[in-house]
């Protein structure tokens, strides 16, 4: 098939009449207006065969000869004889190292113990919501019980004007003077690195209590604030105790000081000094505040509904935040405050600042409104600093702590706001990513319709080598991570959903469940022996989704340092009674390992066949099931491997996450059962320049039971570019019958041939830069 590229050709099947069952025969249709069409829109594009086929593309690079001259020079024919030839070469070598037919007929032979159940995207839905309410729940009884023991400690507490109290300073626990002793509100404070604080070196038997630097902290209200905030400590370590998917819990206190649990030392180390620095680089201040006419508006309309008796006849107020003034604004106090002028000079209005809390809460604190507030999506800043590659989002849940005490109930005295974050990452594990399908997912949602949690939801940007968050990370609409609209090149897959949402109750969030028609509708069950699949799933080569929760192993303190696949084994053994583990995914990963296991041998043998380094044209063979079971073997040494980060954590998108199956299977699970799909990439890293480019091809696994059909695995190998540069140049010096070397052929410099993928990417071309 030979096109001149003005008419930006496309090429397409239509039905082989030749001796090559099952490859097809290419027409290149350029009357049409929508063959312009990019070739991946086409219904029957080459990726929908049984077989691997490959777009051979012709392009003619010299002006001179025209199409009828050049279709006279290479015939149809012997341009298909190319592609049928490169096609079943490479069809042949893909097959066979990556084992697909092996597994394919594995599976097959399993059919009939196995049944298919359509998937209830309602039903799922609510039944992920209801296990988040009744998580949230958890966090919102942690934080009533804090609010009962500090408004308890308050009413039993008298202010004490000369009160001695020690108390550990976060910035000075552990800190000591030249003589090395301990320095004040500096005692020694034990801290311990906890994977459930991602690691940060804490202590989770007593709180700590922080402190803004142009705050004393020997002040008396200080230090009685934090005396009487004690009381706290107990039931910062029952919460916990009670539930320990708990995070961070405090205590914030009017008068300014910050109590934190579990104790964290928080110093001016180089970290923290780069975090502010960063901060303060990122502050932009332009234009001029036109703060008089706002003043003035202010004080007018609070006039109009004092004087008309309206609104809710309760305390006016009038609050001005901002970075500086550049004007006194003397006449318009003068005009509007003056006649019952309440605060006179600057240190009054220091002294009362915090005053407008007091005013502000009064009503509730005479209801006793303990009102529950949820935030917005936020990075916690305790893990951010300037190596940090990630960022955990949290949301979390607040209420208020009033004063109970008779002789202050009338002035409605607001002692400050408790607190406990709620990492987002752990309400997202309970929609758990197996039950969504390869494409399906989950999504939070508040109640101003910004989104709290999403797979496409990307917090930070890359500047130079750090990474920095977004300004509006916080505020991204559905819409802008649902539709793409950038002008990126990128790989596609059309994908038709299905969405289904509800509220999460007594909380202002709502979740999405987002399930992808076909193969995502169903989901495949299994069955198979503890003894049989134990045996199976301890093979060398097999490893689990660290990301999936197969067992709960983040609780007890006793099962966080288990692996997945270990805590698995200590549930089937009934090694360790107290483990809890999700039945179901356990059962299925059995089933994966039985099913999966002879590959570990046809890949051995594969290996053993190859020793001629010659014959060793690809670098891994993998598979991966619904599961996220992993298996993978080299054929080459690992020091020879091309792509060293391919299935490992270094490279997430090609391995299962929480948030995805891995790009290999996803862009396999689009098409039939038995067809390749190959992907190019460069090996290359910073570190080690040079490296070759290299290809994925992989292919789905697929189980029809009852006329339904679910994609169980996908397996596939990954080579090195060059061996299909070389394949398809040698298949290009065939010309059928004609005899010696062809007339033409792509080493012509007349010729420019390439082979594209099924999006239009450049797999081969004669210029390597391409």
């Amino acid at each position: 098939a030979v096109g001149d590229c003005s008419f930006s050709p496309c090429l397409h099947p239509e039905p082989s009449r030749d001796t090559m069952p099952g490859l097809p025969r290419f027409h290149l249709d350029t009357s049409a207006p929508h063959s312009r069409r990019p070739c991946h829109q086409w219904p029957g594009s080459w990726a929908s065969l049984q077989k691997t086929v490959v777009i051979l593309c012709l392009l003619l690079s010299s002006t001179s000869l025209s199409p009828t001259h050049a279709q006279t020079e290479i015939p149809p024919e012997t341009v298909k004889l190319w592609a049928d030839t490169f096609g079943r070469d490479l069809y042949d070598t893909v097959t066979k190292y990556s084992g697909s037919l092996l597994l394919q007929k594995k599976y097959k032979d399993v059919e009939s113990s196995l049944r298919i159940k359509e998937v209830d995207g309602l039903e799922l839905v609510r039944k992920f919501s209801e296990d988040m309410e009744t998580m949230l729940r958890r966090k919102v009884e942690a934080v009533k019980n804090l609010v009962e023991a500090a408004e308890e400690a308050d009413l039993n507490h008298e202010f004490n004007e000369s009160l001695v109290f020690n108390y550990y300073n976060s910035v000075l626990i552990n800190e000591r003077d030249e003589n090395g002793n301990y320095v004040e509100l500096g005692a020694e404070f034990v801290l311990e690195s906890n994977a459930h604080f991602s690691n940060l070196m804490v202590n989770t038997s007593i709180s700590s209590v922080q402190l803004p630097t142009n705050v004393y902290n020997k002040d008396p209200d200080i230090l009685n604030g934090v005396y009487m905030s004690e009381a706290l400590n107990t039931v910062f370590v029952e919460n916990f105790q009670r539930d320990p998917t708990l995070t961070w819990q405090y205590f914030g206190s009017s008068t300014g000081f910050f109590r934190i649990y579990p104790g964290i030392l928080v110093q001016a180390d180089r970290d923290n000094r780069e975090h502010f620095k960063q901060l303060v680089d990122e502050l932009m201040v332009k234009g001029v505040g036109v703060v008089n006419q706002a003043l003035t508006e202010a004080f007018q309309i609070l006039k109009q509904f004092q004087e008309a008796r309206q609104g809710s006849l309760c305390n006016q107020a009038i609050m001005l935040i901002t970075d500086g003034a550049v004007e006194d604004y003397e006449p318009v106090f003068e005009k509007y405050n003056w006649p019952d002028r309440k605060i006179s000079t600057l240190a009054d209005a220091q002294e009362n600042v915090m005053e407008y809390l007091h005013v502000l809460s009064r009503p509730m604190v005479i209801n006793h409104d303990h009102d529950i507030t949820w935030t917005e999506a936020y990075m916690d800043s305790k893990l951010f600093t300037s190596q940090a590659q990630s960022l955990m989002l949290l949301t979390t849940v607040a209420m208020p702590v009033f004063s109970k005490k008779n002789e202050t109930r009338s002035h409605g005295i607001l002692l400050g706001v408790v607190g406990s974050d709620v990492a987002l990452r752990e309400l997202m594990k309970l929609a758990p990513r197996y039950k969504l399908g390869v494409h399906g997912y989950a999504f939070l949602n508040t109640n101003n319709g910004y989104i709290l949690s999403h797979p496409d939801l990307r917090p930070l940007y890359r500047d130079g080598k750090k990474l920095k968050p977004k300004p509006n990370y916080n505020s991204v609409d559905l819409s802008e991570v649902e539709w793409e609209d950038r002008a990126e090149t990128k790989r596609v897959l059309f994908l038709t959903n299905d969405y289904f949402f509800t509220d999460i109750s007594d909380t202002p969030f709502s979740l999405g469940v987002v399930l992808s028609r076909g193969h995502g509708e169903y989901i495949l069950l299994g069955n198979t022996t503890v003894e049989e699949g134990l045996h199976d799933l301890l093979h060398p080569d097999l490893t689990l989704a660290s990301d999936w929760i197969y067992c709960i192993t983040d609780i007890d303190p006793d099962h966080r340092k288990l692996s997945q696949l270990e805590a698995i084994v200590r549930f089937l053994t009934g090694e360790d009674p107290d483990l809890e583990c999700d039945e179901e995914l356990v059962r299925e990963v059995l089933l994966d390992a039985v099913v999966t296991a002879p590959m570990e041998a046809y890949w051995t043998a594969m290996t053993l066949n190859t020793s001629d380094e010659s014959e060793q044209v690809v670098d891994m063979a993998f598979l991966g099931t619904r599961a996220g079971l992993l298996r993978s073997s080299l054929f080459v040494g690992s020091e020879k491997v091309s792509d060293k980060k391919f299935l490992t954590p270094e490279d997430e998108a090609s391995i299962f996450t929480m948030d995805h199956f891995p790009l290999w299977y996803r862009q396999a699970a689009e098409h039939p059962a038995g067809s390749f799909v190959f992907n190019l990439q460069s090996a290359e890293a910073p570190e080690s320049p040079g490296q070759p480019m290299v290809v994925t091809a992989s292919t789905a696994v697929a189980v029809t039971v009852d006329k339904k059909t679910a994609i169980t695995a996908a397996v596939g190998v990954q080579m090195r570019l060059e061996f299909l540069q070389r394949t398809f140049w040698a298949a290009t010096r065939q010309c059928g019958t004609v005899e010696g070397p062809c007339p033409e052929s792509c080493q012509d410099s007349s010729l420019d041939c390439f082979v594209i993928d099924n999006n239009g990417f450049i797999l081969i071309s004669e210029r390597s830069q391409e």
